[in-house]
């Protein structure tokens, strides 16, 4: 192999590398480090890139969590209430005023709500939207890490919520920033113990989580409806629960209780195709395995320059295939 084949089967094997190893570590990473919700207070722009604002003009506003490329999840008494062609999903805002250099707006293709979803007793309180085209990500879209199906989150860990709900339970106060507020996760059998049915009417399942601020005051409130509950491990950070429902906000009587996500990861992979359906492994659908778009246009451009300099159609082929290689 002279010097130019050996040039380019190291720029083509390390470019592969390179782009799958990107691909991989793009979910669930904050470009911000540092609680409106409820008690809660600002977030720094970037910090929750993950984080999407749905939008049927004049009819409702819900939050919702990036996935992937193409999904956003959100809870299903927010995509119930609408058909897709009225909804408009809203990512990398850090502002309802808006910001045309960071946030772009996408339409949605589809909604899927879970089949066995009970507006009544607000069980399987989960859903998807399907954007009608695959966005680009950046500094300040960036879709979330989701755990596997036997992922637990132990009671007590703590993790964010955020959202741009009402500051105030009964109020129409509304932030113009997204608002973060830290929360201590509860089991399913620790929240029975505060939401008795025989009082509330209310029957927490094991397909429910909790979280709570230990000094109460701390929430989600009217508005953060579908947002993010996220957990942080390893350096990224993973979507635990979808905001569902709570008696008042901030009442340290009752705890926030969101929709847990792991419980129906299996579900989300019917849809989503980076997932499989399977509930043992450890499959994230954060990222889409294979080389990013960026990743793509470099590898297409050594490989005209290989072809060129080499005008060897098999050599360039053989190596590209060590490109796509997993790291």
């Amino acid at each position: 192999m002279n010097s130019l084949h050996s040039i380019c089967a190291f720029f083509l094997f390390a470019l592969g590398l390179y782009t799958i190893c990107e691909a991989e570590k793009a979910c669930g990473k904050s470009v911000a480090i540092s609680d409106r919700i409820v008690g809660g207070q600002d977030a720094k722009k970037g910090k929750y890139p993950w984080q999407a604002l749905l939008w049927c003009p004049g009819v409702y506003r819900c939050g919702g969590t990036l996935v992937s490329s193409k999904w956003v999840v959100s809870a299903a008494h927010c995509l119930s209430r609408s058909n897709a062609s009225c909804l408009a999903v809203i990512l990398g805002a850090n502002k309802l005023s808006g910001n045309e250099n960071e946030e772009m707006a996408v339409s949605v293709k589809n909604i899927y709500i879970h089949p066995n979803y009970n507006d009544t007793d607000i069980t399987n309180d989960i859903g998807l939207a399907e954007l009608t085209q695959a966005v680009s990500f950046t500094s300040y879209v960036i879709p979330v890490c989701l755990p596997t199906a036997s992922t637990i989150f132990n009671p007590g860990q703590s993790c964010w919520v955020t959202g741009w709900g009402v500051t105030e339970f009964n109020t129409s106060l509304s932030p113009n920033t997204l608002q973060e507020v830290q929360m201590r996760i509860l089991s399913a059998e620790q929240c029975r113990s505060y939401y008795d049915p025989n009082i509330t009417g209310v029957y927490i399942t094991d397909q429910m989580i909790c979280a709570r601020d230990i000094l109460g005051g701390k929430d989600s409130c009217q508005g953060d409806s579908g947002g993010p509950l996220v957990c942080s491990y390893g350096g990224n950070f993973y979507l635990v629960g979808v905001v569902s429902f709570g008696i008042g906000c901030g009442d340290t009587a009752y705890p926030g209780v969101y929709t847990y996500v792991p419980a129906y990861r299996d579900w989300i992979g019917k849809y989503v195709p980076s997932v499989s359906t399977t509930s043992s492994g450890s499959a994230r659908i954060g990222f889409t395995y294979g080389p990013t778009l960026k990743g793509l246009s470099l590898m297409s451009f050594f490989h005209s320059l290989c072809w060129v300099l080499l005008g060897d159609l098999w050599f360039v082929l053989i190596i590209s295939m060590a490109a796509w290689m997993r790291c």
